[in-house]
C-alpha cells in the first residue's frame, strides 16, 4: 500500500508539473476550484512562513475499486506545492497519515515542476532512523460537491531532511 501511495504522490505531482503554457494562462485567468492555506510551513529546519494557494484543485476518482480524494495546491507566486491524498471517498472525519497508516499521505514540494527530484519532494510516508513522517487530515464538511477540512504534516525527503505544514486548511468544489 505504501508503494502505491508514493506512486500516487509522484504521479499527481508529475501531472501538475506537465501543464501546457496555454493551460497555465487559462488557470490564471479563471482561478482554481479550491483554496489551500497553511499558517506555517518550511523546509530543512527553516521557516518559509505562510502558504496560500487560490488556484488549487480538488478531485475524487475511483479506479480499480479504489476511491481517492486528492487536493493539489501550488503556492501563489511560487513553485512550492502541497498535495493531500486520502485513500477513500471524502467523508467527515479525522484520518491519521504516516508510514504506519494506510489512509493516504501528504507531499510537500519545494518545486512542483521537479517531481522526480527526491531532494525537493517530501512525503509523510517516509521514515527512517530518528525520523517518521506523519500528520492528520481532518475533513470537517462535505455538502454535495463542496469539501472543507484542515491538515498538518511532517514529511521527509530522500536525504532525510524535514518539511512541515501547520494550521493547514482546504476548501473547494470537487471536479
Amino acid at each position: 500500500m505504501k508503494k502505491i501511495l508514493i506512486m500516487l504522490l509522484v504521479a499527481t505531482a508529475s501531472l501538475t508539473a506537465c501543464k501546457k503554457d496555454d493551460d497555465k494562462k487559462k488557470e490564471e485567468a479563471t482561478g482554481g476550484n479550491a483554496t489551500v492555506t497553511a499558517g506555517n510551513y518550511g523546509f530543512d529546519g527553516g521557516n518559509a512562513g505562510k502558504f496560500s494557494s487560490t488556484k488549487a484543485g480538488m478531485v475524487q476518482v475511483t479506479a480499480a475499486g479504489q476511491t481517492t480524494f486528492t487536493v493539489t495546491a501550488i503556492r501563489d507566486g511560487g513553485n512550492e506545492s502541497i498535495t493531500i491524498i486520502l485513500l477513500q471517498k471524502a467523508a467527515v472525519g479525522k484520518y491519521r497519515i504516516g508510514p504506519q497508516d494506510d489512509n493516504g499521505g501528504i507531499m510537500i514540494s519545494k518545486d512542483y515542476a521537479k517531481a522526480g527530484d527526491a531532494a525537493l519532494n517530501y512525503s509523510t510516508d517516509l521514515s527512517g532512523t530518528n525520523m517518521a513522517g506523519g500528520g492528520e487530515i481532518n475533513i470537517t464538511k462535505v455538502e454535495g460537491n463542496t469539501v472543507e477540512g484542515t491538515f498538518y504534516a511532517v514529511a521527509y525527503n530522500g536525504n532525510q531532511k524535514e518539511a512541515f505544514a501547520e494550521q493547514g486548511s482546504f476548501k473547494g468544489i470537487l471536479k
